[in-house]
């Protein structure tokens, strides 16, 4: 059957067997999204009590020399990590706590000579959100407002309850050209030790990052980074298709299970299992990105049943051949002859 596929086709094919298959033609195993560990996809996030552009604070200032209440101001932290505080004027905050924040206000106070020993409080209003859409494969599309200071790759898909069984392995994070634009114009702040927090404020991202999970361990952790508008889009599986045909009980296009492997004996038993039980002799034709041509593996139903490498994991786009040997046809001739005998000697039949 399969040499006169091939022999049609015009094309000339190499011979293997299961045993000396080159490593090329191997099916590799299939990996989607629930193969995949996505804890590993977490970044350190930025303490939550730091100060970040975009938060809002109140700072108060008592002097001790107010005849009215003590002055109160809210502000906001801006894109190059300041507050402007009133008499004072810019003050660094980016990466600080409230408390560590209220000092230095205290001390560019008094630097500047605007006053002598003031009490500085600053509080969080509120933090800084992100609007970040999340699509695809995942349990529960939506869009969903993330804490800026923790706005990663992880964090979005659990907020849409994590990927669904249909998700492959790709995923593609489209930025908004405005959030692109902010983060380029934002300088990286320092937190209240001097840490540099360069690793949490890329100068810049691409407007498309397209992420295989699979290569998760050497994806620069910045690429997982979601900025405000950015669009998640988790990809479904393509579906997956391998033809059974020759002497099984149902030839027919099988359609391979999302997000897993299926070998030799499992295609065929979608094919409702061989006509004959003797039957042993399975060609299958694969094609590969390295060759021009298909190639033909040889494969023993006998040795698959044993446990042994002829129950081979399939490649999408193989065709599962149940071959005719002397033996098959053999058997097929005799059980012919009997049918058709058996039918003649009864009547009715």
């Amino acid at each position: 059957m399969i040499a006169l596929l091939v022999t049609a086709s015009g094309c000339s094919h190499a011979m293997y067997s299961a045993a000396n298959l080159p490593a090329e033609y191997m099916a590799p195993h299939h990996v989607s999204a629930r193969h995949v560990d996505l804890s590993s996809m977490s970044r350190n996030a930025i303490p939550a009590e730091w100060l970040q552009t975009g938060d809002s604070v109140e700072v108060t200032m008592a002097t001790g020399v107010e005849t009215g209440p003590v002055p109160k101001w809210k502000l906001t932290v801006d894109n190059s990590g300041m507050i402007d505080v009133p008499l004072v004027g810019a003050t660094p905050v980016a990466g600080l706590t409230p408390t560590v924040a209220a000092d230095r206000i205290r001390d560019e106070s008094i630097r500047k000579g605007v006053f002598i020993d003031p009490k500085v409080t600053v509080s969080m209003e509120e933090k800084r959100t992100f609007q970040v859409s999340v699509v695809g494969a995942v349990n529960e599309p939506d869009t969903y407002e993330i804490p800026a200071s923790n706005c990663d790759l992880l964090t979005a898909i659990t907020m849409a309850k994590g990927v669904s069984d249909e998700a492959s392995r790709y995923i593609e994070i489209r930025h908004s050209p405005t959030a692109i634009q902010q983060l380029a114009n934002q300088a990286p702040p320092s937190g209240p030790e001097g840490i540099a927090l360069a690793s949490y404020q890329p100068a810049s991202l691409p407007p498309v990052v397209n992420l295989d999970l699979a290569e998760l361990q050497s994806t620069p952790s910045e690429m997982l980074r979601v900025l405000d508008g950015s669009v998640i889009n988790v990809t479904r599986e393509p579906t997956r298709t391998i033809s059974v045909i020759g002497l099984v009980n149902r030839p027919r296009t099988v359609e391979m299970p999302a997000g897993e492997d299926i070998t030799v004996l499992e295609a065929i038993a979608e094919a409702g299992g061989t006509k004959l039980s003797i039957a042993d002799k399975v060609q299958i034709v694969r094609s590969s990105k390295n060759r021009p041509t298909p190639v033909v593996i040889e494969v023993s139903l006998a040795d698959a049943r044993s446990g042994g490498p002829d129950n081979l994991r399939l490649a999408a786009g193989d065709i599962i051949s149940v071959e005719e040997t002397p033996t098959t046809m053999a058997l097929q001739t005799i059980q012919s002859f009997f049918r058709i005998g058996f039918n003649a000697a009864v009547p009715g039949f």
